[in-house]
């Protein structure tokens, strides 16, 4: 059990019950740490649709004891295949074989998480709204109270009060870039044999239409294109979807006007991850676009991380000291993440021609793929020594 020299245990606040926040309640509550999460909305819930993990994620999930709960019964990813707007395959993008790669409804992961902190002790308040932090670690309530704590994590999203409160924003911009994200139930004869289980990243013009299994029964679909693209609006414009990708108007005419949520891409940049005894992790920390499908690897394996750097403190006093530790060993490879999740999104604006050979390229250069797995094949502090797993 992780305690001070007093032999008390530690306490931690943390404001938001999303991925970041539910992985940190896990992570502390198994070194011994008493926590106490704050959702805001009535329930734990997610706007969300489909989710990609990767070899980092798993492990990180199978450090939190969770990880069969995550991705059984879901698909398990083996080429991620880039086309042009002529359905010419660009990248056959087949993923490395050792390192494993699954989609999952976000949903079933926020449970799984959820599950894994409730059962290593950690307290979950809903309809509590975190609204700042004071660096002595002290976490204030919509409701008036004040809870003093050894630890406050903001894990609250783009929008951070936490994160506001303190002024530690160094770069908090939106992209022009955004998506419509949802689940359509798979039917028979829905793909081609030579397609079934592949992730398609298909292009044209401005838009892309990603398609990504997520078990036998239903497949995640997003829909990306610029703010200004009038298509992106909800209810779904079908028709200029078709338009767009006539090979997939099968699964777009499944889309039903209750389905999705336009969400428009944030990049965040603190000055500092923490001040005194007030973390912050996930989007209200290091926001990036979802192009490398890291935003919730990063989360999660900075919540294994932190607890990893402050299972050996023993002191109070000691937390702001392991705090600046962990930033400094998790935060070059975080901004390597956003930098190269930007760079993949910059091709949107480039004329078909110039990005179908863009692709082909990146197909091809070692050094690039390896920049873009980079944090895939990551093994995270914290987790248990990487083992070889089945094809």
């Amino acid at each position: 059990m992780n305690a001070s020299e007093h032999g008390r245990r530690f306490h931690a606040e943390i404001a938001g019950g999303g991925i970041g926040g539910l992985a940190t309640a896990a992570a502390l509550a198994r070194i011994g740490w008493s926590v106490r999460v704050h959702e805001r909305q009535p329930r734990i819930q997610t706007i969300g649709a489909g989710i990609y993990i990767w070899e980092n994620g798993l492990q990180v999930l199978d450090a939190l004891g969770c990880l069969d709960q995550v991705i059984r019964d879901t698909h398990r990813g083996f080429a991620f295949e880039i086309r042009d707007s002529d359905g010419h395959i660009v990248d056959p993008g087949v993923l490395p074989p050792d390192k494993r790669t699954f989609t999952v409804p976000r949903i079933r992961l926020l449970h799984a998480l959820r599950d894994a902190a409730s059962a290593a002790g950690a307290e979950l308040v809903v309809n509590s709204e975190a609204i700042r932090a004071e660096p002595e670690g002290i976490l204030h309530l919509q409701s008036g109270a004040s809870l003093k704590a050894d630890l406050v994590v903001g894990a609250d999203g783009v929008r951070s009060p936490i994160r506001e409160g303190l002024g530690l924003a160094a770069v908090n911009r939106r992209t022009e870039e955004g998506s419509v994200r949802l689940i359509v139930n798979i039917r028979p004869g829905d793909f081609d044999p030579a397609d079934h289980g592949k992730y398609i990243e298909q292009w044209a013009g401005e838009r892309r239409f990603l398609i990504t299994p997520i078990n036998d029964e239903e497949v995640y679909l997003a829909f990306s294109a610029l703010e200004s693209d009038p298509g992106r609006h909800l209810p779904l414009d079908k028709a200029t979807w078709k338009k767009s990708f006539p090979m997939w108007a099968h699964l777009i005419d499944r889309v039903t006007d209750d389905l999705g949520h336009w969400d428009r891409y944030s990049v965040i940049h603190l000055q500092s991850w923490s001040r005194g005894h007030v973390a912050l992790l996930g989007d209200s920390a290091h926001a990036q676009p979802p192009n490398l499908g890291q935003g919730a690897g990063m989360a999660m394996q900075n919540a294994l991380a932190l607890a990893a750097m402050l299972r050996p403190v023993i002191s109070r006093d000691r937390i702001p000291d392991a705090l600046q530790a962990w930033e400094m060993s998790e935060r070059p490879l975080v901004e390597h993440c956003q930098k190269w999740s930007e760079l993949y999104g910059e091709v949107i604006s480039m004329p078909e021609a110039q990005r179908r050979a863009t692709f082909r390229a990146a197909a091809t250069n070692e050094w690039i793929r390896a920049q873009i797995f980079r944090a895939a094949h990551h093994h995270p502090l914290g987790a248990p020594a990487p083992a070889e797993h089945a094809m």
